[in-house]
């Protein structure tokens, strides 16, 4: 069975060209959060690492931070290359990142720690490149009781049951995604006052169109739908759908644990 790394990059690499403006759209709603969090502005020495098509980074540039945006995607470095010309684009992994010790101001991540193969070393790496008294801001997914623009297609999922995918284990972060595993995260890491904050924000679209969104932005949740035999993917849409429904209206809540720390 290929490794969760690879499963990952394979997929992301597959999605490129249709993350951006369905899924990557709504995980925008945590951006200008993110840069607030670490005081992004003129001048400062930014860090994003996990920049996908590019919104960050290009937020980032436009309140004036000198900005490194990373991706171990090739594709994904391409487009947000093309969306921040602004800035400077990498391929890097996380861990890994090929930058000195102490050179950045702020590090941010929106939806990275969940999508790296090991989350401690990825937080002892971001600590190391921060210099002292740098901050860092992390977002990762809230539960999909709260987070509803996901927890729709979980919950379509599960009462379906069926034939279950073949996934490369448990995602390593998954002790993680809580308020008190990702504080601990980065307090074994060595930040020091770590918090961890609720964000909140809607997401409107049509259900039908974000289920396609969903499939065509996600590689672990879309991997729970594809590859099924047809009968079973079309009963988990229909399910989807009829739980989406309520959602029509007034759009899709969504939420995010941001957890911060300083160097």
């Amino acid at each position: 069975m290929e490794s969760f790394a690879e499963f990952e990059r394979r997929g992301w690499a597959r999605r490129s060209s249709t993350y951006g403006d369905g899924f990557g759209a709504m995980t925008a709603g945590v951006h200008g959060t993110l840069l607030d969090a670490v005081g992004a502005g003129p001048g400062t020495r930014l860090l994003e690492v996990g920049c996908g098509t590019g919104r960050l980074a290009a937020l980032a540039c436009g309140r004036g931070a000198a900005t490194t945006a990373t991706d171990a995607v090739p594709e994904m470095v391409a487009l947000a290359a093309a969306a921040a010309p602004a800035a400077r684009v990498e391929q890097a992994v996380l861990p890994g990142l090929p930058h000195p010790d102490g050179v950045f101001d702020a590090a941010v991540g929106a939806f990275v720690l969940n999508h790296v193969p090991d989350p401690p070393a990825a937080a002892a790496d971001l600590h190391r490149v921060l210099a002292p008294g740098g901050r860092t801001a992390l977002a990762c997914w809230d539960t999909l009781a709260r987070n509803r623009a996901q927890g729709v297609v979980f919950d379509a999922v599960r009462a379906v049951g069926g034939t279950p995918p073949t996934l490369p284990g448990p995602p390593p972060f998954a002790r993680y995604a809580s308020a008190d595993g990702l504080a601990g995260l980065l307090e074994d890491a060595g930040f020091r006052h770590v918090r961890v904050d609720h964000a909140r924000w809607t997401h409107r679209a049509d259900p039908a169109g974000w289920w396609r969104d969903v499939l065509a932005g996600t590689v672990l949740t879309a991997a729970l739908v594809e590859g099924r035999p047809p009968g079973e993917t079309e009963r988990i849409r229909q399910e989807y759908l009829r739980l989406a429904a309520p959602y029509a209206a007034d759009g899709f809540p969504v939420a995010a644990l941001v957890v911060t720390g300083t160097r």
